[in-house]
């Protein structure tokens, strides 16, 4: 069973309102559309998405072409945090190594959530597709793959807007990794 991780594409930058809240960019719709025609979508059974606005639109750009369902996992949205502008990176690798920071959702919270959810998704047994965030993703992937603080980070940095990973996950293996 192959698992297909896809990071939403880019957003318009909302400072004035939760990131959960933010839709895509133009160049993010059109960059989720070009995801839409890379061969790897017609062999699923179903996309799952996270409920916020910019991963929904990532998935259905995905899904519509190929008579996808789509469904949402509530729980593949991203680590709660509030919005903090230019630092964010910084605080970012900073949650990333394991450091409890204010207002975050606890990173130990955040892995359960998305590690249980996507369990449950390949439990179904299907080859499927996953959309999610940047940090939720990378949470998980450095969970299955076992990374360190510094390769989290890395895997962190170099995850673009849109991206894919295609996992094994019961065997552990990743088959193409984000920013390849």
């Amino acid at each position: 069973m192959l698992l297909y991780l896809v990071r939403h594409a880019a957003v318009t930058f909302r400072p004035d309102r939760p990131s959960a809240h933010w839709h895509l960019s133009p160049e993010g719709r059109a960059a989720a559309e070009s995801l839409a025609e890379e061969p790897y979508w017609p062999q699923l059974a179903v996309v799952y998405t996270s409920p916020e606005p910019k991963a929904g639109a990532t998935a259905q750009r995905i899904a519509a072409p190929h008579g996808l369902a789509v469904r949402i996992e509530h729980d593949l949205r991203e680590v709660a945090r509030p919005y903090v502008g230019d630092g964010y990176e910084g605080l970012a690798q900073r949650y990333l190594a394991g450091e409890a920071l204010d207002d975050w959702e606890p990173r130990t919270e955040a892995l359960a959530r998305v590690r249980a959810c996507i369990e449950s998704i390949v439990a179904r047994g299907e080859d499927a597709a996953a959309v999610s965030h940047g940090l939720a993703l990378t949470l998980y992937l450095g969970d299955l793959l076992e990374l360190d603080a510094d390769a989290s980070c890395a895997l962190w940095r170099s995850t673009r807007f849109p991206d894919v990973a295609i996992v094994e996950p019961q065997a552990r293996r990743v088959e193409k990794a984000f920013g390849a």
